[in-house]
């Protein structure tokens, strides 16, 4: 999926992992082709041990910036790829387990970043992760109000640091 070339109607998902990730990342890319989606993949390339912020901040950057609508970031736990993404102004990574968590993330957070963390989680219940957060659209509503309130939060603290 890295040639570039993406077919029409197909939609731009940036991904990317660490070393703990790397070799869930594949079955993903597999999959989001599957689903109409291009995988833009961000690496990293090896199972050789790296650090997994700098991926986060490529995939987030990605997402930030508007060039992708989503993202999907793997590493052994999740846990400090969601704390390195969520840094960037517009991103909502969320960690999820289970095809419920992904469900609940893009109805109620409107997640746009998924991580998963690769660490005894199998090909099949990451693909069936993978496959509930792409289908599932954000409610809107009441959450649509809650989303505001966490800009605003965003957009407050980013002018106290200037």
């Amino acid at each position: 999926m890295g040639n570039g070339r993406v077919k029409a109607g197909m939609r731009k998902v940036s991904i990317g992992a660490d070393h703990g990730g790397f070799g869930l990342k594949s079955v993903l890319i597999r999959r989001l082709k599957k689903e109409g989606y291009y995988g833009v993949d961000r690496g990293t390339f090896s199972r050789q041990p790296c650090d997994y912020p700098v991926f986060a901040a490529r995939v987030a950057k990605d997402v930030s910036s508007g060039m992708v609508g989503q993202g999907i970031l793997l590493c052994k736990s999740g846990g400090g790829m969601a704390i390195a993404a969520n840094k960037f102004p517009g991103v909502r990574a969320v960690v999820c387990q289970t095809a419920a968590s992904a469900r609940h993330a893009r109805e109620h957070n409107d997640a746009n970043i998924l991580v998963l963390g690769a660490s005894g989680l199998s090909s099949e219940r990451a693909v069936a992760i993978l496959r509930e957060w792409l289908k599932t659209p954000f409610a809107g509503g009441r959450h649509a109000r809650r989303i505001r309130q966490i800009s605003r939060i965003e957009h407050d603290t980013m002018k106290k640091r200037k």
